[in-house]
């Protein structure tokens, strides 16, 4: 025998035109009623709206620790990003940044295809450990799968950069 279903909460009139008008004050919908805009709503009090209040809520501080490397390449935050809804000139559909955290210095490589993110590493990789002389330590994605491939595991393994 199947449960009765939950009675459903009335809503007042002025309940509606608080939710239905983005969350508005009851002032301002008395407002509204006197300025010809929304018919009589009657003399019943709004009852206290649960998301008003959580949004007046204060939010306590981040408390975890968050420190920033002290040497250029020790982490690396990658990320691949598209299909671009515009295709651009060199039918690029696709975009991988490599930003440095020490510097925040930021590389943007145009990629057609996202299984070319590896060979763009190699590429980066290659200029930025050339240009300083130090070695890329941590490599931080979203971990959506552009680096996730056996091969690119092995590279990184292979050349002690962990992920």
């Amino acid at each position: 025998m199947p449960t009765p279903k939950r009675p459903r909460e009335e809503l007042n009139l002025t309940q509606v035109w608080h939710l239905k008008l983005g969350y508005i004050g009851q002032d301002r919908i008395q407002k509204m009623v006197k300025q010809g805009f929304l018919e009589s709503l009657g003399s019943v009090p709004m009852p206290t709206c649960k998301s008003c209040l959580q949004g007046k809520m204060p939010n306590l501080p981040f408390s975890g620790k968050w420190e920033r490397v002290t040497e250029l390449l020790k982490l690396i935050h990658t990320d691949v990003c598209g299909p671009l809804s515009t295709t651009l000139r060199g039918r690029f559909s696709y975009f991988v940044t490599f930003t440095n955290d020490y510097s925040r210095l930021g590389y943007v490589y145009l990629i057609k295809y996202k299984s070319e993110a590896f060979e763009k590493f190699k590429e980066f990789k290659n200029e930025v450990e050339k240009q300083t002389g130090k070695s890329i330590k941590i490599l931080r994605s979203d971990r959506e799968g552009e680096y996730l491939s056996t091969e690119f595991l092995e590279y990184l393994k292979k050349h002690g950069i962990l992920s």
